[in-house]
């Protein structure tokens, strides 16, 4: 998954810490760049998981989309690189954790607030759609906040590029959050 002629990239190249979150098919840790002190995220997909042809398309469409992407309200993709267990996702940190943690802690939403907020989620989705990219699982555990309570989208897992006049038919996303008529 390394692009361009730049050397490969190692895990070595990474101080990492504490576990940020588990997910399907691997986690994601708060790391350290040791050349430039940067912080990241990186998100490790174990190999072990992607037997399945669907599985290795969901981390590749994933990878190609966020590769594509540039926006401040998406989480930012800076490399990838594989080792022998894991394909990893070197990724901006968003130290706010995930929208859903945030709502419960606070049980309501100031309406100030959740205007910030959902202006910040159109916005991005806006930006996907003007790319033909629909993201397919927007959902409080998809969006991530910075320090700073920026929304970054995150988890384009099940996302499509879709091509003009397409039509999907195909369900997808997260049982919890289908809209009745359409479960």
């Amino acid at each position: 998954m390394q692009t361009g002629s730049s050397p490969e990239t190692q895990c070595e190249y990474y101080k990492i810490g504490k576990v940020m979150g588990k997910g399907a098919f691997g986690k994601v840790n708060l790391a350290i760049h040791r050349l430039s002190n940067k912080f990241v995220a990186l998100k490790s997909i174990n190999k072990e998981f992607l037997h399945e042809e669907s599985s290795k398309r969901k981390v590749m469409q994933e990878f190609n989309i966020l590769r594509r992407t540039r926006h401040c309200n998406i989480v930012r993709l800076y490399e990838s690189f594989e080792t022998q267990q894991h394909i990893v996702f070197v990724m901006e940190v968003c130290g706010g954790g995930d929208l859903l943690t945030y709502v419960r802690r606070r049980r309501k939403l100031k309406e100030e607030v959740a205007r910030f907020l959902f202006n910040q989620i159109i916005t991005a989705v806006r930006y996907c759609h003007s790319k033909n990219v629909l993201h397919r699982d927007i959902k409080l555990d998809n969006i991530l906040l910075t320090s700073q309570g920026e929304v970054k989208i995150c988890d384009f897992g099940v996302s499509k590029l879709a091509k003009n006049g397409e039509i999907m038919t195909e369900q997808c996303g997260t049982p919890a959050y289908i809209a009745p008529e359409v479960f």
